[in-house]
C-alpha cells in the first residue's frame, strides 16, 4: 500500500511531495522538498527506512542551501546509530525517531509509534536534522495526545509548543503557522 501526500510550507516558502510505502516488513517514505528560505534556494530529498512500529532503521538526507549541499546518511542498529559518513554517534544512543526541520512528516513518527491515549504524554530522544543551520543534534521533543487526532509537540526546554491536527493515518494535516496539508491518497 502506497500514500501520497503533499504538504505546503507556510513559514518558509517550501513544499514538499511524500510518499509513504507500506510493505510486510517495514515503512519505506521518500520525499522531496522544494522551495525558498528567505533569500535562498532550499531542496531536500530524504529517504527513510522504518520498522513497523514506526522507529528509524536508516536515514539518508541530501540537500541544498543556496549553494551549498550537504548529505547525511545514518543508520540504527542493535549497537546505536553508525554515520555513513564517519562522525561520532554516541550522544545519539537513545533516539528513536528522528526529527527533520523542514518537513511535518517526521511527527507521524513519535505519533504513530507511541500510541498515546488521550490526555497521556511522553518524552522522545529524537536525531534533530536542521537543515538551514546544516548540522544534527539530540533533542528532547514531548508529545501530548490531547484528542483523537489533536497532538500538543513541545520540544527542549519548552521553547516551542503547537497543537498540531493529524488524520487516522497520523500524517500531519494542520501545524500551524509552520505546514497544511494540501493533497492526501
Amino acid at each position: 500500500m502506497q500514500k501520497s501526500i503533499v504538504w505546503e510550507g507556510l513559514h518558509l516558502d517550501t513544499e514538499e511531495h511524500c510518499a509513504v510505502n507500506y510493505t510486510d516488513t517495514g515503512i519505506v517514505v521518500r520525499s522531496e522538498i522544494e522551495g525558498w528560505a528567505g533569500t535562498k534556494a532550499v531542496y531536500v530529498d530524504y529517504v527513510l527506512e522504518l520498522k513497523l512500529n514506526w522507529t528509524v532503521k536508516c536515514i539518508d538526507i541530501r540537500f541544498t542551501v543556496g549553494t551549498e549541499a550537504q548529505h547525511f546518511d545514518f543508520e540504527h542498529t542493535e549497537a546505536g546509530w553508525v554515520d555513513n559518513n564517519g562522525g561520532d554517534c554516541a550522544e545519539f544512543a537513545e533516539c528513536n525517531y528522528v526529527d527533520i526541520s523542514l518537513t511535518p512528516f517526521t511527527n507521524s513518527l513519535a505519533v504513530n509509534g507511541l500510541k498515546l491515549q488521550d490526555g497521556q504524554q511522553t518524552e522522545v530522544e529524537v536525531l534533530y536534522f536542521d537543515i538551514l543551520a546544516g548540522e544534527v543534534r539530540k533533542d528532547t521533543q514531548r508529545y501530548t495526545r490531547l484528542t483523537d487526532g489533536l497532538y500538543r509537540f513541545e520540544n527542549e526546554g519548552g521553547n516551542f509548543s503547537a497543537d498540531i491536527t493529524v488524520d487516522a493515518d497520523g500524517f500531519v494535516t494542520h501545524y500551524p503557522q509552520l505546514f497544511k496539508m494540501l493533497i492526501p491518497h
